[in-house]
C-alpha cells in the first residue's frame, strides 16, 4: 500500500511538471499593419505590442508599408515560422487571399482589426464605419447649415475609409444646395500626407475662400487641410473620423471641427483577449467570440463641446 501511495505522489509530481511546462510555453504572436505611418494604424500597434509583452508573448510587430505585397510576404513568414495567432490591422484579407489561406490550414488563429470580416479568420474588431461617416457627414452638413461649397478627400484603398466615402454621398443625395468643388482620393504611399496637402494646395488656390467645409477619410487628411487653409487665411468646416490626440488638441485650438472618435486601444484590447482565451487557453473559437464574426465598438462625434478631459 506504502508502495501503492509512492508510485501516485510520483506521477502526480510529473503531471504537475508537465502541466508547468505546458503553462509556461511561450505565445508567439505575429502582428501586421499595413502602414505604421498612418496613426491609427500606430495607436493600435502600440497598445497591441504594449499588453502582449506584458502577458510575455512573443510578438513580431510588421509593417506593410503600404505593399500589398509585402504584406502577402510578411504572413507567408508568419506561416514559416509556425507563430501561435496573427492579428492583422487595417489588412486587406481579400487581396492577400492565398497567404491567408495558407496560414489558416495550418490551424494558425487569425484575428483582424478594421480589416473587413473574411471567411475563415476568427473575427473581425472593428467600429461602424457606416455609422461614423454619417456622424461626420451630417455634422458637417448641419454645420454649414446645409448650404456651401466641400471639398472631398476620400480614401479608397480601405474598406472602412470608401464606406464612409460612400455614405457621404448618400448624404450629398439629400442637400441638393451642397456643392462638391474637388474630390481627391488618397494614394496608399509613404508620402500620402505630402501629396495630399499638394492636392489641397491646388484647391485652395483654385478656390479660395468659396470652401466652406473639407470632409476628410480619417483625421491625418484632416491635419493637412486644415493647416493648408489656416496658411490662406480661409475658415472652413474641417471633419475627419479617428479621434488621435493630435485631433483633440487641433479642435481645442479650433484647427478642426469635429472627428468621430474610434477607440483603438479598446480594439487591440480586445485582440488580445481573443489571443490569450485561444492561443493561450486552449479554446475553441466558438467559446472565444461567442459566435460573433464581428465585433463593434462605439465611436462617438467629438467637437469643441464634448472635448474630453
Amino acid at each position: 500500500m506504502k508502495k501503492y501511495g509512492v508510485v501516485v505522489a510520483v506521477a502526480c509530481l510529473a503531471a504537475l511538471l508537465v502541466t508547468g511546462v505546458a503553462a509556461a510555453k511561450q505565445i508567439t504572436v505575429g502582428f501586421i499593419a499595413t502602414n505604421f505611418s498612418a496613426e491609427a494604424q500606430a495607436r493600435v500597434a502600440n497598445a497591441f505590442e504594449k499588453m502582449a509583452k506584458e502577458k510575455n508573448w512573443d510578438v513580431k510587430m510588421l509593417n506593410s508599408t503600404g505593399s500589398i505585397e509585402t504584406q502577402s510576404n510578411q504572413l507567408e513568414n508568419l506561416y514559416q515560422m509556425k507563430v501561435d495567432a496573427v492579428v492583422m490591422a487595417m489588412a486587406h484579407p481579400l487581396e492577400i487571399r492565398p497567404a491567408l489561406d495558407k496560414v489558416l490550414s495550418a490551424n494558425i488563429p487569425v484575428i483582424t482589426i478594421d480589416s473587413g470580416y473574411v471567411e475563415g479568420v476568427v473575427a473581425d474588431i472593428t467600429a461602424d464605419n457606416f455609422a461614423m461617416g454619417a456622424k461626420a457627414s451630417t455634422f458637417l452638413m448641419d454645420s454649414i447649415g446645409g448650404q456651401g461649397n466641400i471639398v472631398v478627400i476620400k480614401f479608397e484603398k480601405h474598406y472602412g475609409t470608401r464606406r464612409r466615402g460612400k455614405v457621404l454621398d448618400v448624404v450629398l443625395s439629400e442637400y441638393p444646395g451642397v456643392k462638391v468643388l474637388a474630390e481627391y482620393s488618397v494614394v496608399a504611399t509613404k508620402r500620402f500626407m505630402d501629396d495630399t496637402r499638394a492636392a489641397m494646395e491646388t484647391y485652395v488656390t483654385r478656390f479660395g475662400d468659396q470652401i466652406d467645409g473639407v470632409w476628410c477619410a480619417f483625421d491625418q487628411l484632416a491635419y493637412v487641410a486644415g493647416d493648408v487653409l489656416q496658411e490662406r487665411g480661409i475658415k472652413a468646416v474641417v471633419v475627419g473620423t479617428d479621434g488621435n490626440q493630435e485631433t483633440m488638441r487641433r479642435i481645442g485650438a479650433g484647427q478642426m471641427s469635429a472627428t468621430v472618435a474610434q477607440p483603438f486601444e479598446a480594439m487591440a484590447e480586445k485582440a488580445v483577449e481573443l489571443v490569450q482565451a485561444i492561443a493561450a487557453e486552449g479554446k475553441s473559437i466558438e467559446e472565444a467570440t461567442g459566435g460573433r464574426k464581428i465585433f463593434y465598438m462605439d465611436a462617438p462625434l467629438v467637437d469643441k463641446t464634448s472635448l474630453p478631459e
